[in-house]
């Protein structure tokens, strides 16, 4: 419990409570903590969307799988990011996509009754809730964004643009640590490796950045945002 306490008030439906506070409601609340193996499922189109979990370690990929075999990381998460948000309370009776263990992980999960009740206890609980349902629908939004981007050097610089802008460190405005592997980044946006690796390496040659695995160094932000005006 004391683990817990210590990261339950990092995660955005906890914001601005005490860990006290958080003791207090999950008194009153059944939940269950689950554990997943690398690329296990967790959720998947044919489970009832009946549920909504709390990362506690690990990462977690959102993906989008084809007939073809072709997988597509819509997302990738992570400690105390939350899955199935934007599901659990939708007129889907599946969960749209498939949610897999990017790396080993412990997932705590409310079912969806647990939900309703820990809103009637508590508002703060159910507003930042729908706070976090929303920043999903906007991350999903940008999402879509970035593959509707005719170049993968559009793709490239409104990621890059959009990740800074949003990240949770920003000790160095010029740095931006990638969440993922160059592969999965380009089964998130939808191009092949070699292409991402060709177009990073055509703007390192410009002078807009530099890379090294997968830390990316951002030299010359007007010239990156004007590759999204051209």
């Amino acid at each position: 419990m004391n683990n817990l306490l210590s990261l339950l008030p990092k995660c955005s439906l906890f914001k601005n409570k005490s860990p006290e506070e958080i003791q207090q409601l999950l008194a009153k609340t059944n939940y269950k903590i689950e554990s997943y193996k690398e690329n296990e499922v967790i959720f998947s189109p044919l489970q009832a969307a009946d549920k909504m979990g709390i990362i506690l370690s690990g990462t977690v990929d959102v993906q989008k799988l084809f007939p073809t075999g072709k997988v597509v990381i819509i997302e990738r998460k992570k400690s105390p990011d939350l899955i199935g948000e934007s599901s659990v309370f939708s007129r889907l009776e599946h969960y749209p996509d498939t949610v897999a263990a990017g790396k080993p992980c412990k997932i705590l999960f409310f079912m969806k009754n647990e939900l309703l009740a820990l809103f009637a206890r508590d508002r703060d609980f159910m507003s930042n809730f729908l706070e976090a349902a929303s920043n999903s629908t906007l991350i999903l939004k940008h999402k879509i964004g970035i593959l509707c981007l005719d170049s993968i050097q559009e793709k490239i610089a409104g990621f890059l643009i959009h990740y800074k802008k949003h990240a949770d460190d920003a000790n160095n405005c010029n740095l931006v640590t990638l969440p993922f592997s160059k592969k999965a980044w380009a089964e998130y946006m939808n191009v092949s490796r070699t292409s991402l690796s060709r177009e990073l390496r055509a703007l390192e040659t410009e002078g807009i950045i530099s890379f090294e695995q997968r830390t990316i160094e951002i030299k010359d932000w007007n010239r990156l945002e004007r590759i999204l005006s051209l």
